[in-house]
């Protein structure tokens, strides 16, 4: 495959030779006009790590190499924070790396010119207001627009915003947002108009969409590029191939496994849009029944309206192009049985002159508390041919009592942020998060609210899944143009948890009158461990941590990747303990091929190989990773069958013996796996906890069944964990993973 893939690459960068030769003009500015014109892009992505401009390659490669456009790249960090599959480089050095690695990959799709911030790539973490704090806080999002305002892109692409992926991709998604919101805005980083930079305005903004739901346009990719001869989806394979420290290079074929179409959320457009999108460049690069240059955007006074209650809806349509329009008509579309008012006569638009009509939109009483789109449509004669254009926004209407849960800190922070961007709509497919522990109580904060006239009460209504119930009471009383809230206690059991399964997330509801409010409940589990009276031996025999409590997990208890074969191929048994200084985990793995191609001298990125995590929140309130120690240990490596433990993805990564003094690892081979055992120092932790304390405590398994594996390749196949959630809890949410008490 390997000698195949490189005659193919061979030809296409030949291809991509000759068309790039074909584009150069002659001299350093040719024809331009100043140096903003060598800069001027039609399209942008905003990333935050080299290789997340992943799910845009394909259409890079049709708009750029294919279609004559120019584009350019944002990437906020090194990626220094990832693994390296070809070596042992680490932190700047292997962010050098990563960014050479973009280049290249660029390349192959017609991008010269990325950008990197180089903004620290710290360790994973799933939060964003971490990462804001790691970054020093916003002043980055000035570097975001300063490249906005110089690169000139009508189209940006980015990634998702919300809670559920990196925090670093959370941030660079926030800033995009920001910088098409605000790039134009004289006011927004004024001290850039120092250096002669311009305001400028980007007319469409676009997401890696959260779910399949939400795309609103799929560009192909198992069409052949006219450049390179070959699909887009094998183009893309090609070129992200450069990704080889992060093991792509060990994955990506050709041809491409599969041709599935690149997807994308339109979030903001200033232009009219169609229908339904087939190009992401329509109405703001290139003309479709609008011309480029016409402008036209639809604004409610609100994006919550009350059902009944009249809403001001704002349509306005500037002619930028340099003909008049003529008999221009402007009206609304609502949803069936929504009353519009509101008329637009015909008229004359000028170039360069702006046109708002005012309508007022009334939602009916049985009007569904969802996304309702509102649509402005606007019809005219230019030079003798018919124009007309579209654009759509969102409002929700909601009845005069509403009770919705009390989101996590995080989505409550992404929630304000969407407001304060104009992009709540969005955060309809964000369901609150509700962890819940196996066998305790939990209180719950449901915030009432009521924007009638009256006050109000009655009883909240909760439809829980079997091994959920409430425990006592769920009434509410509200005044009148006011929130209350109510607090109510859920309590998890046994019976909620699938067959197999260690922790499980299910789906919840709560209602009043005619709204109904989702969240997803994260049961957890919980422990009890021992106080041990002798101290255990750590040499990977566990018999002395037999006074320990117990667990386990196996294939069901999937997070990662390929689920397991059977309990053979990956599953294990656990013991937990402590004393005053230490705690104590011994751990009994099946596994019937047990990885060993990790260096010695390169211990790091657990999820590489096989590998086993201890991830411990000492407070069991931290909001991050940066409050907890995150143990691992690989149960051998190249040298041969022996542990080699350290720190990975906290404040603190790097070799035990440097970043937790006093911690120890071993691990001896047993029949179809291998025994481990960790002796982890209270002291080495950001508090220490005390007798009758409970705290966060994941453990985490990595599976990779590969006997040949390339020494340092990431060969990660399977993740199973004690409390296992999809990019969710396993490593890098301390608020979902089990509670474990010291017991006195």
């Amino acid at each position: 495959m390997k000698n195949s893939l490189g005659r193919w690459m061979t030809s296409v960068l030949a291809a991509l030779a000759c068309s790039a030769a074909a584009q150069a003009e002659p001299g350093s500015y040719g024809g331009t006009v100043s140096g903003l014109d060598l800069m001027d892009v039609d399209m942008m992505f905003i990333g935050a790590h080299p290789d997340d401009d992943g799910g845009v390659t394909a259409t890079l490669a049709r708009y750029v190499l294919d279609g004559g456009h120019k584009a350019t790249v944002i990437t906020l960090t090194g990626g220094e924070g990832g693994g390296n599959a070809t070596g042992t480089e680490t932190g700047r050095a292997l962010g050098l790396i990563r960014e050479e690695e973009e280049r290249r990959s660029l390349s192959m799709v017609g991008v010269t010119s990325p950008h990197f911030l180089g903004l620290r790539d710290f360790y994973f973490t799933l939060s964003a207001e971490e990462t804001e704090k790691m970054w020093g806080g916003q002043a980055f999002v000035c570097d975001v627009v300063r490249i906005v305002r110089v690169r000139r892109p009508e189209v940006i692409v980015t990634m998702w915003p919300g809670p559920g992926t990196h925090g670093q991709h959370q941030m660079a998604t926030r800033a995009a947002t920001l910088a098409y919101n605000y790039a134009g805005d004289a006011k927004y980083c004024p001290a850039q108009l120092k250096e002669g930079i311009v305001p400028f305005t980007p007319l469409k903004l676009y997401y890696y969409p959260g779910s399949a739901a939400d795309a609103t346009v799929k560009i192909p990719t198992d069409d052949i590029s006219r450049t390179a001869r070959i699909r887009y989806a094998d183009l893309k394979s090609i070129a992200q191939f450069n990704y080889r420290s992060q093991g792509w290079d060990t994955t990506n074929t050709l041809p491409a496994r599969a041709a599935n179409p690149e997807t994308f959320m339109l979030v903001g457009s200033r232009v009219p849009v169609s229908e339904q999108e087939t190009s992401l460049l329509t109405g703001a690069v290139t003309a479709g029944t609008s011309p480029v240059g016409v402008r036209l955007e639809v604004r409610p006074d609100s994006y919550e309206i009350g059902l009944g209650r009249a809403t001001p809806v704002q349509v306005t349509l500037t002619n930028g192009t340099k003909l008049p329009m003529a008999a221009l008509r402007v009206n609304l579309d609502t949803p069936t049985g929504w009353r519009v008012t509101g008329s637009s006569p015909a008229r004359m638009l000028a170039p360069g002159e702006t046109y708002t009509a005012v309508f007022t939109v009334t939602a009916p009483a049985d009007a569904k508390a969802e996304n309702m789109r509102l649509t402005a449509r606007y019809t005219a004669t230019q030079a003798d041919q018919q124009i007309l254009g579209r654009n759509a926004t969102f409002v929700r209407p909601l009845p005069a009592v509403v009770a919705t849960f009390a989101p996590t800190f995080d989505v409550a922070g992404y929630q304000v942020f969407a407001r304060e961007t104009g992009t709540e709509w969005v955060t309809g497919s964000l369901a609150t998060r509700l962890p819940l522990v196996v066998g305790q109580p939990t209180d719950i904060t449901v915030n009432v609210t009521n924007r009638g006239t009256t006050a109000a009460s009655g009883q909240l209504e909760l439809k829980l899944p079997p091994g959920l119930t409430l425990v006592g009471s769920s009434q509410y009383q509200v005044a009148a143009g006011a929130t209350a809230q109510v607090r109510v206690q859920l309590q998890a059991s046994a019976a909620a948890l699938p067959t197999g399964r260690q922790s499980a997330l299910l789906p919840v509801s709560l209602s009043t009158g005619g709204f109904t409010d989702s969240a997803n409940a994260f049961v957890l589990p919980s422990l009890t461990i021992p106080r041990l009276t002798t101290e255990p031996k750590i040499d990977g025999d566990l018999k002395d941590m037999a006074a320990g409590a117990d667990g386990s997990m196996g294939p069901e208890d999937l997070w990662w990747r390929t689920k397991p074969d059977s309990a053979a191929d990956a599953s294990n048994a656990f013991k937990l303990g402590y004393d005053d200084q230490y705690l104590y985990v011994g751990m009994s793995v099946k596994d019937e091929l047990v990885a060993c191609n990790i260096a010695p001298n390169d211990v790091k990125a657990q999820l590489r190989s096989d590998a086993i995590g201890i991830t411990v929140d000492p407070t069991g309130q931290s909001r991050d990773t940066s409050t907890t120690l995150q143990a691992a240990a690989f149960p051998c490596t190249t040298a041969g069958f022996q542990a080699r433990g350290f720190r990975d993805a906290d404040a603190n990564q790097g070799v035990m013996e440097e970043t937790a003094p006093g911690m120890q690892v071993a691990s001896v081979k047993s029949e179809g796996g291998y025994n481990i055992e960790f002796r982890i120092p209270w002291a080495a932790m950001p508090t220490q906890p005390k007798a009758g304390d409970t705290i966060g405590l994941n453990l985490v398994m990595y599976d990779g069944d590969q006997a040949d594996a390339r020494v340092g390749a990431n060969i990660s196949q399977s993740g199973l964990a004690w409390s296992s959630f999809s990019w969710g809890g396993k490593q890098a949410l301390p608020y979902l993973w089990p509670r474990v008490t010291l017991g006195k």
